[in-house]
């Protein structure tokens, strides 16, 4: 257990009066910390209910680990402990820490992408209905995916729009999903507007703004997490809508880039985390150091992992034809874990 002191960071030093920026914190609280970055000297940037805390920690801790938080004292000295959360990314059978810190508090972009597809016709605005074919376009497609549509998701996602910017590309990041979600935003509320209070579209309108809004801070929160690391290693976040049939799911990435000497081949690691009906929850590890990769599939439906377990001499053979050597190839049965799609205690915090 350990505890954490959090001080506000300078870009809220306007907000100290603490009322107006963590009225709903009663002691007992359970939330989700996000390490947004972890500093030598101990100090960590924590993410809290879409608010950001500087404190101080006595263990090491990576930028992108995700903290189950218990409010011990509230009021003008915030006091949070660091609990176990059996939500939170475990360990596997050889004690390593399972790579899914977007399990809890993504942004989750197939929630919009759902009520838009059923309700943007309603609105009679033929700019919502051309947002909403962008961003329904940009969505993988689950049951034909191939290595340059995840290309193609993976850098129209949002998480480079103001790198594209400075980069004067700028036709590349007004056709990301952050673009589009900012106009969406906009649109939603300039319908609101023009509709009489009473009006029944009110309602889901405001809905799509606050979809919007809140996939927006995500995008900024995994732009944080996605910060160069000092050692020289790299983490990317991101979380990508899935088309299966009519309906869209999330699918939530983490793929990082270890630091190396120059006589050492490049080492990458990724984590895959979908939940598909009839597959069940997912999460696939990957590591390629060279040429040479391992897989491992955790699943919690026994069917899933016995399809998997006899698709292993399949994927070794495609390995092999791309020129990559299997090292270890495996598919788990885990314990039935806890939805990662739904609000864990403290997720929803309103400043």
């Amino acid at each position: 257990m350990e505890e954490l002191q959090l001080t506000l960071t300078p870009a809220r030093v306007d907000q100290r009066n603490f009322g107006v920026q963590m009225s709903n914190w009663r002691v007992g609280q359970q939330l989700t910390a996000l390490v947004v970055e972890s500093r030598p000297n101990g100090a960590v940037l924590l993410s809290i209910g879409g608010k950001t805390f500087a404190a101080s920690s006595d263990l090491p801790v990576q930028a992108g680990t995700r903290m189950a938080m218990e409010v011990k004292q509230a009021g003008q000295e915030l006091v949070l402990r660091r609990i176990p959360d059996a939500s939170l990314p475990r360990a596997d059978a050889g004690g390593r820490a399972v790579e899914t810190t977007l399990a809890l508090g993504s942004p989750r972009p197939a929630a919009l992408l759902n009520q838009l597809s059923t309700q943007a016709a309603r609105f009679g605005s033929p700019e919502l209905q051309e947002l909403t074919r962008a961003l329904r376009g940009r969505a993988l497609k689950a049951e034909s995916l191939t290595a340059g549509e995840v290309q193609r998701g993976l850098r129209d996602s949002g998480l480079f729009t103001e790198a594209d910017l400075l980069a004067g590309r700028g036709n590349r990041a007004s056709q990301s999903s952050k673009a589009s979600l900012s106009q969406i935003q906009a649109v939603a509320l300039a319908l609101a507007d023009n509709l009489d209070e009473g009006a029944t579209e009110i309602k889901a309108l405001h809905q799509l703004v606050d979809k919007a809004m809140a996939l927006l801070k995500g995008i900024s929160q995994q732009q944080l997490a996605s910060l160069p690391q000092e050692d020289g290693g790299q983490r990317w976040l991101f979380t990508l809508p899935a088309q299966l049939g009519e309906q869209f799911h999330d699918v939530q990435l983490q793929l990082e880039r270890e630091a190396r000497e120059v006589d050492q081949p490049e080492c990458w690691k990724a984590s895959l985390c979908f939940e598909f009906p009839e597959m069940g929850s997912v999460v696939v590890r990957l590591q390629l150091l060279g040429s040479a990769v391992s897989v491992a599939f955790d699943c919690d439906k026994p069917e899933t992992t016995a399809w998997l377990r006899r698709s292993m001499s399949s994927l070794e053979n495609q390995l092999n034809f791309r020129n990559f050597r299997a090292v270890t190839l495996s598919a788990n049965a885990t314990a039935q874990r806890n939805d990662p799609s739904s609000d864990a205690p403290g997720l929803s915090v309103e400043a």
